[in-house]
């Protein structure tokens, strides 16, 4: 069990035997869910609760007055679905699967023991949420102050580099795991925008698109597109690892 967050946060720094029991132990309640399934409910459900994702694909978005909505977070094998929401009364963000998933749901109580036993849990646990923190503000600059080739560029190359932080060998070929209309919740872009910025980036080489699926042909060229910065390429982990 977490097989993939064990190898993701193992990235940062061998694990010890006993943190590694202790992220085995937020394995408490096992949960599927059907694509389209809303497991968290934004401003109505009470945060109480954290989920591991085993297998599948989510998402975090917030509803607008408008109607629109837009889409915050994605959410990988590995990744802990929640932690925007601990300190709070209610959930900040509506967490949707898109892709059938396999979750494991632990009380968000759970963590405070661990990080009282295991300081060096919570100082991983910190990483990877400040890491999301970065991620989500690269994307709000790239929707708030680049253009819409810039967008979908350095969405893409953030996809790509979320799945392959545990592989050993990068792949260029992947499924993007969201539809036109989703990226757009992303970006900021209608679905019309967003199938023509496809198109745009096909024709200059950069990439294949079809079926869902990406092809990144010209990794230089497109990160020169997307003003891209892989954040996982910046850490620096020796803040932690000869301290505790």
């Amino acid at each position: 069990m977490l097989e993939n967050l064990l190898a993701k946060y193992g990235v940062l720094t061998p694990l010890r035997h006993e943190e590694e029991a202790a992220f085995r132990s937020f394995a408490v309640t096992k949960r599927g869910y059907a694509a389209g399934a809303t497991i968290v409910a934004g401003e109505y459900d009470d945060p109480d609760y954290l989920y591991v994702v085993e297998e599948g694909r989510l998402f975090a978005s917030s509803d607008l007055p408008s109607g629109d909505r837009a889409i915050t977070r994605l959410y990988f094998a590995g990744d802990i679905v929640g932690t925007a929401n601990i300190p709070f009364e209610r959930a900040t963000q509506t967490i949707t699967v898109q892709s059938a998933a396999v979750v494991y749901a632990f009380p968000r109580d759970n963590l405070i023991e661990v990080f009282t036993r295991l300081p060096r849990v919570a100082a991983i646990f910190y990483t990877f949420a400040a890491l999301e923190n970065a991620i989500l503000n690269d994307r709000l600059v790239s929707v708030g102050r680049m253009r819409g080739k810039a967008r979908l560029a350095s969405l893409i190359l953030e996809i790509a580099a979320r799945r392959n932080l545990t592989r050993s060998e990068p792949a260029s070929a992947f499924p993007l795991g969201l539809t036109q209309s989703q990226i757009g919740d992303a970006i900021g872009l209608t679905e019309v925008q967003v199938n023509r910025l496809f198109r745009t980036l096909c024709d200059d080489g950069s990439i294949a698109h079809g079926g869902g699926n990406v092809e990144i042909l010209n990794w230089d060229r497109l990160c020169e597109i997307g003003h891209f910065h892989d954040r996982y390429d910046d850490l620096d982990l020796d803040w932690f690892d000869h301290k505790l």
